[in-house]
């Protein structure tokens, strides 16, 4: 009987594992693990960004949303300088959009891709509605921008497993644009930029992933 539970058990953890969907993206060369099964899947394709070849993104049933922004191909460089960078073009898109930013922190991350930098900081609206960015920003011949926006921080650790969870689908592709002259991602970013950098994805602009 112990052992027939103990089967039950191990077939039960199994399904979960297997209903925690992997989607592979093939154009932006990139694979991740959603948090379970209950979390659905969209994108925002391309060509209706600025500067920005796509985001995927996965929401849970309570509309949390982790999102993935991936730049065009080139060559970058990631580091501090590029980090204070980003935090200036946080602060500028807070300003234009009403809000203020406190609290941006920043660290060194060797994985999933290295270089890469996780970051956080909060947004302040103009009524005192307090809301939290957590992101990780990597580098391969993209730059690939993770982020979660939440009220709460109440699904951080997931979003700590869908970052570890992710992965380049081809190293080789990642090779293609890393040659040539150095270039700052945020260069004529425009429009956009804020749904990556903080502002959670408006419904309208939501479009299921099809396999």
């Amino acid at each position: 009987m112990h052992i027939a539970r103990t089967v039950i058990a191990l077939l039960i953890a199994a399904t979960s594992i297997a209903a925690q969907e992997r989607i592979v993206n093939r154009e932006l060369n990139f694979s991740v693990q959603a948090p379970s099964s209950e979390w659905k899947w969209g994108h925002i394709e391309g060509e209706k960004l600025a500067g920005c070849d796509g985001i995927v993104f996965v929401t849970n049933p309570r509309g949390e949303q982790f999102s993935i922004s991936a730049s065009p191909v080139g060559k970058f460089r990631l580091d501090e300088d590029m980090i204070y960078q980003l935090r200036s073009t946080i602060r500028r898109e807070a300003t234009d959009l009403g809000y203020r930013v406190a609290d941006f922190q920043h660290a060194n991350s060797g994985s999933p891709i290295f270089p890469s930098y996780t970051y956080s900081y909060t947004r302040v609206a103009k009524d005192g509605t307090v809301s939290y960015v957590d992101g990780y920003i990597g580098a391969v011949n993209r730059i690939y921008t993770i982020q979660y926006v939440s009220n709460t921080r109440g699904s951080l650790d997931d979003f700590k497993r869908f970052v570890a969870s992710f992965q380049i689908a081809d190293k080789f592709e990642a090779l293609r644009g890393a040659t040539g002259p150095v270039t700052s991602p945020f260069a004529g970013l425009t429009g956009p930029i804020h749904t990556t950098l903080g502002l959670p994805l408006a419904p309208n602009e939501m479009e299921p992933i099809r396999h």
